[in-house]
């Protein structure tokens, strides 16, 4: 057990092996067991509880952190937000009962209708890539995207659509949710990704790996992407596009979904 305040997320997962992440092969698990490898006291109740596996997806990619609980056989902790740093996820929230200590066993359980919410979501930001895409004549560099509550959006690096343009941007996606066409999740060698990411954006900016995890929606885009997705575009239930604001170097296209 590690004492004192630390708020450095590299201090708290120094020196410990990356995390088992389950959802980067099954976003639809809702609960795992796990193994506690360090405990590290923030104020009052606060802890940070780095585990070797886990179902929560960090704060990354455009994807906000998942919330839940994590349960041992003394303690809960009410995971507010989970954090990654070099490969290593830790979980951040306010404990009740005993401190658990490195080696108990405990069960991670999320907060399934946020995350479901942002599976529908995430998959939606992708659609809109393939939106924007096509009426823009190709893909387009994004700038940042929020892919979750309380407010959806992607900044795109291009000029500001008209009003007919965003009509169509929400027309297309909706064809793409109307066609409930799979989504596929598959793994790539770096000499495969050239000929296996298509459509996609920021390319020239997507750092080494040893492999890369593309998210392709059949026929629209293939995009190298770590977050959590639904199995089918239908899922979505349907893409609203709520406007567009200018940015520095580009513009911001919010959004949300609607019930399936």
């Amino acid at each position: 057990m590690r004492r004192g305040r630390l708020t450095c997320i590299v201090d708290v997962v120094g020196g410990l092996p990356r995390t088992e992440r389950i959802y980067i092969r099954d976003s639809y698990a809702r609960e795992c067991r796990s193994e506690v490898l360090r405990v590290v006291r923030d104020r009052g109740a606060k802890r940070y509880l780095v585990l070797d596996r886990t179902v929560f997806h960090p704060l990354e990619g455009g994807q906000p952190s998942d919330r839940g609980e994590i349960v041992g056989e003394r303690f809960s902790l009410t995971v507010k937000k989970a954090l990654s740093s070099a490969g290593v996820v830790a979980h951040y929230g306010t404990i009740s009962g005993e401190d658990p200590q490195p080696g108990d066993a405990v069960t991670c359980r999320l907060d399934w209708e946020r995350r479901y919410l942002i599976m529908r979501l995430h998959t939606a930001g992708h659609i809109l890539d393939a939106a924007v895409s096509e009426v823009f004549g190709g893909p387009v560099n994004t700038l940042g995207a929020n892919h979750g509550p309380p407010e959806a959006h992607v900044d795109y690096a291009a000029r500001l659509p008209s009003e007919d343009e965003l009509g169509r941007i929400e027309r297309i996606a909706s064809e793409i949710v109307s066609d409930d066409l799979q989504v596929r999740v598959r793994f790539v060698v770096p000499e495969e990704l050239e000929s296996s990411a298509y459509n996609a954006p920021n390319l020239d900016r997507l750092p080494e790996a040893p492999v890369y995890r593309l998210v392709e929606i059949p026929g629209r885009n293939s995009i190298p992407c770590t977050g959590t997705h639904v199995a089918r575009t239908g899922e979505v239930g349907g893409v609203r596009v709520l406007g567009a604001t200018p940015l520095r170097g580009g513009f911001r296209l919010s959004y949300w979904v609607t019930r399936p």
